[in-house]
């Protein structure tokens, strides 16, 4: 029997085999259901078991899925027929022979195993001729139809229809590459897998793609229009690329958009070699069907953007914050009668073509209320009016339409933020109005509330200014009144002062003229208590919207309708206690805000501005009282320091006149009879003596110290080195009796103060250093260095130095650190230079140990010109 071999025969038409199956317990076996499903050929098959003799066939199929019997596979050998055997036992290799493993049993395995060993035997058979060009051209045709019936029907996919290519030419795979080009026409990637088909299913071959050298793929470019091999060793340039994807037969198809540049390739490959050549007829045909293909994937795409847009735009409508719509628009004419003659007018009317979720639930309806309907149907007559006035301006006007409208819904007053924008046709006639509105309500309300906040804060700067500007407790009142009154636009202003346990008084006042005053007023406290009057005590503030529907105490009751008012709000002012100022403060008294026409509703915005105001009148308040405090004081030391200079008066004119007399008589005693005393009574004389003249320096240091602030001269430019010379020639004679070493710069600066107080800083500093040298010889350096501020000058001795811990009482008056035995003086001296530099706005200070000397610095401000 002859049989036409799959590699030899023609792509159009299917061959009929036959096929005889051997083998044991076939009932168990697969075969026949992968038989049933190859499609490439006719088939026919019988089954037989293990005997002899063998019926004919064109392939015979041995099915020993455990162990193979050698003498059905000679058998089978010597009829010189095609064998597949389905086995997991090994084979000799031999043309003519292959197995298949049990576990690999497929369509595809069975397939790829007949078409093996059909080709293998091709040699020894008779081939039959191709088709005629007319023949293979009609079934080209018809290919292309159900390709294209395929491709576009609207239940098909790209899959099935290249499913139709694949299995009428005999390919394993059909590829769709996409190209990536770079800008000077070179791929920068491997190409992009758009769609695969295979005949067994198996999944893309994308890692072989990205693994594929960039070079390679150019070099398909480069072969032209048409790659068509039907054997790999046509072409040796793509050998490598062939055997790397494991094909030998290979048909690629340039794919080009509707610009003609290069978009991809159609690529058919097979596992087995062709017979014969691409056809041109095969290569017009599919040159055909790769059109068709890039129309299909660019309609396929538009039509995904296409439901993409329309998904999104359906997405953000639906889901969209503010409310949409859209406005079908028509137009009638209505005839009216009148006499003598009829006309005819264009009415125009809109109904609800469209309407989002947030339009419903804004305006309170359903869809099914809506859609298809009139406002005027909808909607309350005022609304509906409002919203058809709306959509006629934007057809009188032509164009989008922008603005705010005040929308009253049944259960609240919106504003609404509204655009139409008209939708014409080809014509220019406007058919639709599409409008969108979005609600501003808590905008408005909060620029509003914005606008009010900054108008009150500038109110209360301004209030606040004004009540600063004077430092008079009553005129602070006084202004806090009228300015409250103008702010708060209200009919009287009071403060209450509280004036003991029981009662207390109106002593500032700012009323309307038609409002009875309550100025200089008293009033119990009972008359402002409704109840919680300790709240005031506390920094409560307490309102009052309508008198008239209040329940309040009898007092407080009569109080407000006496004097006619309706509404009020009333402020507590605190204030510090005069004797305890770090205590609780205490109620001065109430700011009254009241209304007495209409009640009033205090908002938060007012509430707020009162709470604010009365802080800064409570922090104005105890300022005022703080700077009365403060001028009491002032009083105070300013009368002590009368009186201390007084004292000095008195001690340099009456205290002295005693103790020189006192001095005199010992003195003329100690003349007279100093011969006739005996030693103690000498002795005695000249302790009285000593004793009233140390006691007459004193006084004359003590009044020299307390002068420096009395009897300050004008303040002038001053050299220190006339002021260190003149300090030095008054201690001339100490400074030569006692062999001192002095070392002064060569320059000092000038200074702005008194000549005679610095005079007198340098003297005593010059004298401490030499008195206070011990049993040394002295040695005084002075210096000076220039700050950013301030001179800093220093005077250093040698001296028996200072304990660090005593230092800080030297500076204080009548601190001495010695007897009047061991280092004579007053302890007036450094007190002196202490006060006289803090005068001249600078600072003294000094370091020191014991027996290493003392180093005394000051510091006076630097003089600008």
């Amino acid at each position: 029997m002859t049989y036409l071999p799959l590699a030899q025969a023609s792509t159009l038409t299917k061959s009929l085999l036959h096929i005889l199956i051997v083998g044991e317990d076939l009932g168990r076996s697969p075969l026949e259901d992968c038989l049933e499903q190859i499609s490439r050929w006719d088939l026919s098959w019988r089954s037989q078991p293990f005997v002899t003799p063998l019926e004919p066939a064109d392939l015979i199929i041995l099915f020993c899925p455990e162990a193979l019997t050698e003498i059905w596979l000679d058998q089978s050998l010597a009829l010189a027929l095609p064998v597949v055997v389905v086995t997991a036992a090994p084979l000799p290799k031999q043309p003519g022979l292959i197995a298949i493993p049990p576990g690999e049993l497929s369509p595809l395995t069975l397939e790829l195993g007949f078409r093996a060993v059909l080709q293998e035997k091709a040699s020894d058979l008779v081939l039959q001729p191709a088709p005629r060009p007319l023949e293979t051209h009609l079934q080209l045709t018809t290919i292309l139809v159900k390709f294209s019936q395929a491709l576009f029907r609207p239940e098909a996919t790209l899959d099935k229809a290249l499913g139709i290519l694949g299995r009428h030419l005999q390919m394993e795979r059909i590829t769709i590459f996409q190209w990536h080009w770079d800008g000077a026409g070179q791929i920068n990637s491997p190409p992009n897998i758009v769609e695969q088909w295979s005949y067994d299913g198996s999944p893309p071959c994308q890692k072989k793609v990205a693994e594929f050298p960039l070079h390679w793929w150019q070099q398909l470019l480069e072969l032209g229009d048409v790659v068509a091999i039907a054997h790999q060793h046509q072409d040796p340039k793509l050998v490598p690329l062939l055997e790397f994807l494991d094909v030998k037969a290979f048909l690629g198809l340039p794919i080009f958009d509707h610009q003609g540049h290069h978009w991809g390739h159609l690529i058919f490959t097979s596992e087995v070699a062709r017979a014969h050549p691409w056809s041109a007829l095969e290569i017009q045909a599919l040159k055909m069907a790769a059109e068709l293909l890039h129309h299909n994937l660019i309609r396929t795409a538009t039509q995904r953007e296409l439901e993409a847009s329309e998904a999104l735009y359906a997405g953000i409508v639906t889901h969209s914050a503010e409310a949409i719509f859209l406005i079908r628009v028509h137009r009638a004419i209505a005839i009216t009668a009148a006499a003598p003659v009829d006309l005819t007018e264009l009415v125009t009317e809109f109904t609800f073509e469209m309407v989002n979720p947030t339009y419903c639930e804004k305006m309170g309806v359903y869809p099914r209320q809506i859609i298809g309907k009139s406002p005027q149907t909808v909607f309350p007559e005022k609304l509906a009016q409002q919203l058809c006035d709306s959509f006629q301006g934007c057809l009188e006007i032509g164009e989008t339409l922008l603005f705010e409208e005040v929308i009253e819904l049944p259960d609240c007053t919106q504003i609404w933020r509204t655009c139409l924008i008209p939708i014409r046709d080809r014509q220019g006639t406007i058919q639709q109005i599409q409008g969108s509105a979005r609600d501003v309500t808590e905008e408005r309300q909060l620029e509003l509330t914005k606008m009010r906040y900054s108008r009150h804060q500038h109110m209360l700067a301004s209030l606040t200014v004004k009540i600063l500007r004077s430092w008079d407790m009553d005129k602070m009142l006084t202004t806090t009144v009228q300015e409250l009154r103008k702010t708060l636009q209200a009919d009287r202003v009071i403060f209450w002062e509280i004036l003991n346990e029981t009662e207390g008084k109106v002593t500032a006042e700012a009323t309307h003229p038609n409002v009875r005053s309550m100025l200089h007023h008293r009033f119990p406290l009972a008359a402002f208590n409704r109840g919680d009057f300790d709240l005031f005590r506390q920094g409560e503030l307490q309102t009052c919207i309508d008198v008239e529907a209040a329940k309040f105490p009898p007092a407080h009751d009569a109080m407000l309708r006496e004097y006619g008012v309706v509404a009020y709000a009333v402020l507590p002012v605190l204030v510090s206690a005069m004797d305890d100022p770090e205590g609780e403060p205490r109620l001065k008294g109430l700011i009254c805000v009241q209304q007495c026409h209409f009640p009033q509703i205090w908002n938060a915005d007012e509430l707020h501005l009162l709470r604010q105001l009365i802080n800064q009148i409570c922090i104005a308040l105890n300022q005022a009282e703080l700077l009365q405090r403060q001028r009491h004081y002032t009083n105070e030391l300013a009368r002590s320091n009368q009186e201390l200079e007084q004292f000095a008066y008195v001690a340099s004119h009456d205290l002295q006149e005693p103790l020189q007399l006192v001095a005199n008589y010992a003195q003329l005693l100690a003349r007279r009879n100093g011969d006739r005393l005996d030693e103690r009574s000498q002795r005695y004389l000249q302790h009285i003596t000593a004793g009233t003249r140390t006691m007459q320096t004193q006084i004359q240091d003590l009044l020299r110290y307390s002068r420096l602030n009395t009897r300050q001269s004008k303040p002038e430019l001053v050299s220190m080195e006339d002021c260190l010379q003149r300090a030095i020639a008054n201690l001339k004679l100490k400074l030569k009796r006692t062999h001192t070493q002095l070392h002064c710069p060569k320059t000092l600066p000038e200074v702005l103060g008194d000549g005679s107080q610095l005079q007198s800083l340098w003297q005593n500093l010059l004298s401490n250093a030499i008195k206070y040298r011990g049993d040394r010889q002295p040695k005084i350096t002075i210096n000076v260095t220039e700050t950013e501020h301030h001179w800093q000058f220093m005077v250093a001795d040698n001296g028996i130095g200072i304990d660090p811990k005593h230092q800080q009482r030297i500076f204080q008056i009548f601190q001495r650190l010695h007897t009047q035995e061991e280092y004579p003086g007053t302890g007036i001296g450094l007190a002196i230079c202490h006060r006289i530099v803090k005068i001249h706005g600078g600072d003294i200070w000094v370091t020191s140990q014991p027996q290493a000397g003392a180093t005394f610095y000051f510091t006076l401000p630097i003089y600008h010109h």
